[in-house]
This record gives C-alpha cells, structure tokens and sequence, in this order.
C-alpha cells in the first residue's frame, strides 16, 4: 500500500528518513546526480519542507518506492531550479503541483507490469490528486515518458526542447489527468482496488486555495 505523508521536515519522521536514504540510492549511486551527494546519505533540497506531499511504497516497515508532490504556488524545482528547461511561463495554481522524484528500490523492480511497486506509485498520483482537485503536473524525465503517459490518457504538453542533464536527455512537460485517466492506468496495470492506504484516503480534503491563487 501506499502511504502519504504531509506536515513533516527532514529529520522529523523515521519513514521519511528511508524515503532520503532512498533518494540518494538512486538518484546519486545509481544516476550519478553529483551535486545532490551528502555524507549522510540522504538525497534531500530545498523543496523537501512541510509544504511537501510524500507517497512512500510500504512493504513489512520497509519503503519500496517513493515520489513527492509541491505545489507550484509556492518554490519549486522546475520554477525556481530548472526554468531554463521551459521555453514559456508554465502553469500554475492550486490545482497545478509538481511531480518529482518518482523511484522504485532494486529489490522491487522486476518485468511485472501489474499490481507491483511502480504500478502502485502511478495509480497513487491520481488517487490522491483528483480527490483534492488537483488535476494537472508539471514533471521533468526522459522524453521516452512522453509516449507512457500518453498511453495512459494524460494530456501532455512539453514546455521546452529536452536538454541533457546528468548524462540524459530531460524534458519538462505539463500533463492534465481526469477520472478517465485513473481508470485506464488502473486497467493497463490490472489494479482493481485503491492502492492508497485506509488511512491515506481517509485525510484526503479539498486543497486549500490562497488568495491570488489561478483559477
């Protein structure tokens, strides 16, 4: 199941203390993104504060994989790191957050398609986003993505030429995602039920709009 945390700063949830040491796993030991390496073996920025929305992939107390949720009204990677991956102004509002840092451990990777840790995450993004009104995304990845989420009924809008960073070619698209979308990628995943945890769906409320906020 899928657990999601919220409200919590580095240091502050032992879960989220996996979730850093899994982040520097894959994106400095196995990617090789120099400039996030710490000492500590923990991937954390600037963006990693209580605003954050963390869904972590628990197994037995274990985290199998993760990816993290920031709204685009407040600081964030693609508008405050990374503008130069976007040729215009990209979107945001209350509705509109940023997706980043989708990864799944070694151990929970494997040539199934269905019901497995990266199913999981992908079914999670609109199980807990919908709900809250939030419909849209702003991502940084490979281009070879485009075509996945496609596939599964996202709208997808590159916001610039990809550009090679680490080693790889990076584009920074905006998809919009609607309860069609969450139907097709359970059924191309063959997920019949909520992957969201009791507890998870449970907290699930409006998001809350900001004064000045796009509409």
């Amino acid at each position: 199941m899928i657990e999601v945390l919220t409200g919590f700063r580095p240091g502050e949830h032992p879960w989220l203390e996996q979730a850093f040491k899994l982040r520097h796993l894959i994106f400095v030991e196995e990617r090789h993104w120099e400039e996030l390496r710490r000492a500590d073996g923990r991937e954390i920025d600037q963006f990693d504060g209580p605003g954050a929305v963390h869904h972590l992939a628990m197994h037995k107390d274990a985290i199998l994989g993760y990816q993290r949720f920031v709204p685009t009204l407040g600081p964030h990677l693609l508008g405050d790191v990374h503008p130069h991956l976007c040729a215009r102004p990209h979107p945001r509002g209350p509705h509109v957050w940023e997706w980043t840092r989708y990864c799944v451990a070694p151990a929970a990777r494997g040539k199934q398609t269905a019901g497995d840790t990266a199913s999981d995450l992908m079914v999670a993004a609109l199980e807990w986003a919908l709900p809250l009104g939030i419909s849209e995304f702003v991502l940084e990845f490979n281009p070879i993505w485009i075509n996945r989420f496609l596939d599964l009924g996202y709208t997808v809008r590159p916001l610039g030429l990809p550009q090679m960073m680490a080693g790889e070619p990076v584009v920074a698209v905006h998809m919009k995602a609607t309860a069609a979308t969450l139907k097709a990628t359970r059924a191309s995943r063959r997920i019949s039920g909520p992957v969201l945890s009791a507890a998870a769906r449970a907290n699930l409320m409006p998001a809350p709009r900001r004064a000045g906020a796009l509409s």
